[in-house]
């Protein structure tokens, strides 16, 4: 009897032992912690003439946070009727961040999406936001 008593022991004992690891912590935004959400605002002009180059610019905002994102931001141009995409990727660190676009060579109506792309680690969640603009003759 001692002998079975004995055994019903280790086994408790090694199953508490396996029960208690856990894996390794992380301090990356994930469901359970508080992360902050963000919203990204896209801007351009509202025409620019053919064989010009535009300038479109985005900025990034927390929600509910006076904290300053930081990261990179990925600006893509697309010509709707298709044929032309142009993309740049700048690093962020707050405020408004520019970029310009090669020269625009065929008329008629173009996106701009910016996208926030928070660096590793990052309390902050990824936004993004878009806008058009016509190019003219």
């Amino acid at each position: 009897m001692k002998k079975l008593g004995g055994l019903f022991v280790a086994l408790f004992m090694a199953a508490s032992l396996l029960g208690v690891t856990s894996g390794p912590a992380s301090a990356a935004c994930n469901s359970y912690s508080g992360c902050v959400d963000t919203t990204t605002t896209a801007s351009a002009p509202k025409v620019v003439a053919k064989r010009r180059k535009a300038t479109v610019c985005g900025t990034v905002s927390a929600v509910a946070s006076n904290a300053t994102p930081r990261g990179q931001l990925r600006f893509t141009v697309t010509r709707n009727r298709g044929k032309f995409k142009w993309a740049k990727t700048v690093a962020y660190q707050g405020g408004k961040m520019c970029a310009v676009t090669k020269k625009l060579k065929k008329t008629g109506g173009y996106t701009v999406n910016v996208a926030y792309l928070p660096g590793n680690g990052s309390i902050f969640n990824p936004s993004s936001g878009s806008t058009g603009f016509d190019v003219g003759r």
